[in-house]
């Protein structure tokens, strides 16, 4: 969840909101007066938003996802935390489970991960083999 409005500072990311702002709006057929009015926000807090000068507050988010029957993650830019998720599911070895996170990142970080999860790997598997007492395959 977006904590703190310096999370949104990028140009794109005042853009996106104001687009899903708007459309909100129209799909509620509310003014951005009405919407000032039902929030308690002023008419020109609305337009700030509207016309890219600045994004509401954590509190203020709140109040307008309310009046606009959603949530305030609806109005917010795709994070790429926000499409993070964790699964777990069943393995096909009884009594063990699988771990599987989803995350998006920008390619450099996703390679660095990958290694560092790859090499991780190895060193499990070279560890466990010693614990075990069984040679590693491959």
């Amino acid at each position: 969840m977006i904590t703190k409005t310096e999370e949104f500072t990028e140009e794109r990311d005042k853009v996106a909101f104001r687009e899903r702002l708007l459309a909100k709006m129209r799909e509620r057929k509310v003014t951005g007066a009405e919407l000032a009015r039902a929030a308690s926000l002023s008419k020109d807090a609305i337009s700030t938003y509207t016309t890219l000068r600045s994004l509401p507050t954590p509190k203020t988010l709140a109040r307008l996802a309310k009046v606009l029957g959603c949530t305030p993650h609806d109005l917010l830019p795709d994070k790429l935390e926000a499409r993070s998720s964790l699964e777990i599911r069943d393995h096909h070895i009884k009594d063990v489970k699988v771990i599987v996170v989803k995350m998006m990142l920008p390619t450099d970080a996703a390679m660095d991960c990958f290694q560092n999860l790859w090499k991780l790997e190895k060193k499990f598997e070279k560890k466990m083999a010693t614990l075990l007492g069984t040679p590693l395959s491959g």
